[in-house]
């Protein structure tokens, strides 16, 4: 048999066996012992805010609006030496509110850089038997804590909940699905079992499992932190759960541009050299689908519009399941269809943005990738 032939029939396996997977995975109940709480633990949100001057009110008030006994909650913030009106805007905010605490961040903590840096400084700080970890432009649930907390069987260290982006006009659409799309994969293994990540801004962590880590202070520095985290919470033997429901659903504010976009993706990226060497052959296939199909259309048009085809109705199909279980309002078959072309473009722009020599930029500073040490700007 042809070689590329070969190669043709092992892309085109992998992808759809992912994509058939994924979506039957979901319908996986999930019989496991839930925790049951006496009383409530005394827990410790730990927020890092650097120049958010537009998203750190909403934010607030999210967590303001959490339904938690208000002396068993800690909420601390870490100020990252924010250059707009973050820090005065936290100040005024949390005025009087004794569980409210903000930690100005001015200096490195071991191996800490950016967002680690500051989480590593709150987790000294933290009081709770559990850190819950969340971003400024995420918006939660009132029931976030104790829908989580209710995943804490004695012998799980660490729990990741769903965020997607909120939706407005097409950008922000194309986004929320991508965000749910994506999120609905780690579920997927989830249920089968198969370990993946953590997502940082919706996240929470035993105590005690963090602190056998040594703390983002020892731990070696990776631009996502929220992957590092679990890989050394889950390498002590801790077990891990992956939550998809309405009551622990995040709500990301979209970004508004796709430059930002794209270093955010680089930023992904980068961090997606830390996987073990089967999910990168994984994810490598995986990409090389949709050029495929295109190669193929140029020989062999019909046989490429039926794939084309098929991977657009599994993809759909596993989309709204995934709108079910989220609990959200299923997306039209428009906006699933520009999502297609928003995918695939997305994809192949992101690859080139990876593989040119820019520094990732996040949240004002630069972050090589050769080394993922952070350089103020």
């Amino acid at each position: 048999m042809n070689f590329w032939l070969l190669i043709w029939m092992a892309i085109v396996v992998v992808y759809c066996c992912i994509q058939i997977v994924s979506w039957l995975a979901l319908s996986i109940r999930q019989f496991r012992p839930k925790a049951t709480w006496k009383e409530w633990p005394k827990v410790s949100v730990l927020l890092a805010a650097r120049n958010e001057e537009k998203l750190i009110l909403r934010s607030l008030r999210s967590l303001a609006g959490l339904d938690y006994p208000a002396e068993k909650l800690q909420i601390l913030i870490g100020d990252d030496r924010s250059e707009d009106h973050t820090l005065p805007l936290i100040k005024q905010f949390i005025a009087g509110s004794p569980n409210f605490i903000l930690i100005p961040v001015i200096k490195n903590l071991g191996a800490g850089r950016g967002k680690a840096n500051v989480l590593a400084h709150l987790a000294l700080k933290a009081e709770g038997e559990f850190l819950f970890i969340t971003d400024v432009d995420v918006e939660l649930p009132p029931l976030w804590i104790k829908n989580l907390l209710a995943e804490f069987t004695d012998e799980v260290g660490i729990i990741s909940g769903t965020t997607i982006c909120e939706t407005g006009n097409s950008f922000e659409t194309m986004q929320a699905i991508d965000w749910l799309h994506f999120m609905g994969f780690i579920k997927s293994f989830a249920n089968l079992g198969v370990s993946c990540t953590s997502v940082g801004n919706n996240m929470a962590v035993r105590a005690e499992a963090y602190r056998q880590t040594g703390g983002y202070e020892k731990m070696p520095f990776s631009i996502t932190e929220d992957y590092r985290l679990f890989k050394e919470v889950t390498k002590n033997g801790w077990q891990w759960r992956n939550v998809l429901e309405a009551g622990s659903l995040g709500k990301a504010k979209a970004i508004d541009s796709l430059i930002e976009m794209f270093h955010q993706r680089k930023r992904w990226l980068i961090g997606a050299k830390e996987l073990p060497w089967n999910w990168k052959v994984l994810i490598f296939l995986y990409g090389l689908f949709m050029p495929l199909i295109w190669l193929t259309l140029v020989f062999y048009p019909v046989y490429s519009l039926l794939l084309w085809g098929i991977k657009f109705f599994i993809q759909c199909g596993f989309i709204s399941s995934l709108c079910k279980k989220a609990g959200i309002k299923s997306f039209s078959l428009s906006s699933l269809f520009l999502y297609e072309i928003y995918v695939d473009l997305n994809t192949v722009i992101t690859a080139i943005f990876f593989l040119l020599p820019f520094k990732t930029v996040w949240k004002g500073r630069q972050y090589r990738a050769n080394d993922l040490v952070d350089v103020d700007l």
